[in-house]
C-alpha cells in the first residue's frame, strides 16, 4: 500500500481508519450504532432512516477531514473486517469472500437499493448474508457507501480473512495493486 493510503477497519460501533506511514483516528459510529440509532431497527428500512444513517456517516467522515485533511487525498482506500466481508459477500453471492476484493461503487449502490427494499426476513434468503448480518448489513451499506461518496470513490477494496494481520505502516501489503501510481480507484 503506498503511504498516505487508507486501511478502514469497520467494528460494530466504530470505524478505524489507519493512514499508511501515519496516523490513526477513529470514528464514533458503525453498523451497529447505526442499526441502533437513525436505522431504529425498522422493518423495512424507511427511506428517511437511511438518508439520515448516511448522514450521519458523512457528518463524522466531514468532521476527520477537517481535523485531518490529508486524509482527502488518500491514494487508496482499503476497507477490513467481518462486516465489509460480509458486504462482499453478498455482492459477490456467495459465503466466501476471497482475499481481496475490489468492490465497484456501481455494485455496493446495487447491493444497498436491493437489501434496503427487502424486510429482515427477505434478507435472510441473499447468498453469502449470514444470520448475525442480516440486520447489520444495512448500516454496512451505509458506512461504505459513505466512504464512497465522501471520498468521491468508484470502489475500494476488501481484505477478507485475518484482517488483525494488516498492518497500515507495511507499504507493500495485500491492498497494494502493484499499480506503482498507488493504485487509484477513483
Amino acid at each position: 500500500m503506498s503511504p498516505g493510503s487508507l486501511v478502514v477497519r469497520i467494528d460494530d460501533h466504530q470505524i478505524t481508519i489507519d493512514v499508511v506511514a501515519g496516523a490513526s483516528h477513529v470514528v464514533p459510529v458503525g453498523p451497529r450504532t447505526l442499526v441502533d440509532g437513525p436505522l431504529e431497527h425498522a422493518d423495512p428500512m424507511p427511506p428517511a432512516n437511511l438518508t439520515n444513517a448516511l448522514g450521519l456517516v458523512a457528518d463524522h467522515l466531514d468532521d476527520l477531514v477537517i481535523e485531518a485533511p490529508s486524509i482527502a487525498a488518500a491514494p487508496s482506500i482499503t476497507i477490513t473486517g467481518s462486516h465489509a466481508e460480509v458486504l462482499a459477500c453478498v455482492e459477490i453471492g456467495t459465503d466466501t469472500c476471497p482475499t481481496r476484493h475490489e468492490l465497484a461503487r456501481d455494485d455496493a449502490d446495487e447491493v444497498f437499493r436491493t437489501l434496503a427494499l427487502e424486510t429482515v426476513d427477505d434478507r435472510l434468503h441473499n447468498p453469502g448474508l449470514p444470520y448475525d448480518h442480516v440486520e447489520t448489513v444495512i448500516g454496512t451499506c451505509c458506512v461504505v457507501l459513505g466512504i464512497m461518496r465522501r471520498f468521491d470513490l468508484t470502489g475500494v477494496v476488501v481484505l477478507a480473512g485475518d484482517d488483525d494481520t494488516v498492518d497500515p505502516d507495511d507499504t507493500t501489503g495485500p491492498g497494494d495493486t502493484g499499480d506503482p501510481s498507488g493504485g487509484d480507484p477513483r
